[in-house]
């Protein structure tokens, strides 16, 4: 009995070990693709998701159907940084130690774990300035089986702006998915919005509200390097 114990407690460790690791790391779920067809008209982004990529311009909340079922420890979602690739949080202190965090910050990062490696979700409120929208930028709506586009003239201010062409074929006080394809950002090809609504002269748009759900992923960093798309199918097929 004294030979067999060690073996009986290594095998047991192994066996508790091995479970602790697989119930880490489950097997990611599919998105809802009809909730993100509702929300967003971009073919390029549809196409991603059909191929099994998270990229950057999705909604967070494919994100968040990707791990919605991992155990709570191997995530850490919604944490407020101060810019786009910053991992320090942004905490403070008033009166008595009392933490707080600062209401107006509009920058997030979510912090997955997975079998193959770590992925990092950057995600913010989108903001025409923040989001470095300019003057000769061009918006572009999509309203039924047709897309409007116009250079941008200028901003009226971070939720607001204004376009050379008056686009009277769209609707007023109608919610639109829209793009802005930058001019001088060749990094950056096109931002997404998905709530844009025409003001009465045609001329105006107006970002409409929302809430963090539909903050459009702007980076996207797995297992130590940025990356243009997170392919979850294949973390699936590795685990397999």
């Amino acid at each position: 009995m004294k030979i067999i114990k060690p073996y009986f407690l290594l095998f047991t460790l192994i066996l508790i070990l091995l479970h602790v690791g697989c119930s880490h790391y489950p097997v990611l779920q599919e998105p809802d693709t009809q909730k993100f067809y509702e929300v967003v008209g971009s073919e390029s982004l549809r196409d991603s998701l059909l191929k099994g990529k998270l990229t950057t311009g999705m909604p967070w909340f494919v994100a968040n159907q990707l791990f919605n079922k991992n155990e709570s420890s191997s995530k850490d979602l919604k944490i407020p940084v101060a810019t786009l690739g910053s991992k320090q949080r942004l905490e403070e202190e008033e009166g008595w130690s009392r933490k707080y965090v600062d209401p107006n910050i509009n920058i997030f990062l979510d912090k997955y774990e997975t079998s193959e490696g770590r992925l990092y979700v950057w995600y913010q409120r989108p903001d025409f300035y923040t989001m470095d929208v300019s003057q000769r930028d061009t918006l572009c709506v999509f309203y039924e089986d047709t897309v409007y586009c116009s250079v941008i003239n200028y901003l009226n201010k971070s939720s607001v702006l204004t376009v050379r062409d008056s686009l009277k074929q769209l609707p007023t006080d109608t919610t639109l998915y829209a793009e802005i394809r930058y001019n001088d950002h060749p990094w950056r090809e096109v931002s997404y919005w998905y709530s844009i609504e025409i003001l009465s002269n045609a001329k105006t748009f107006k970002l409409g509200d929302t809430n963090y759900e539909l903050y459009p992923i702007e980076l996207l960093e797995f297992d130590n390097e940025p990356v243009t798309s997170f392919k979850w199918r294949e973390v699936n097929k590795n685990e397999d």
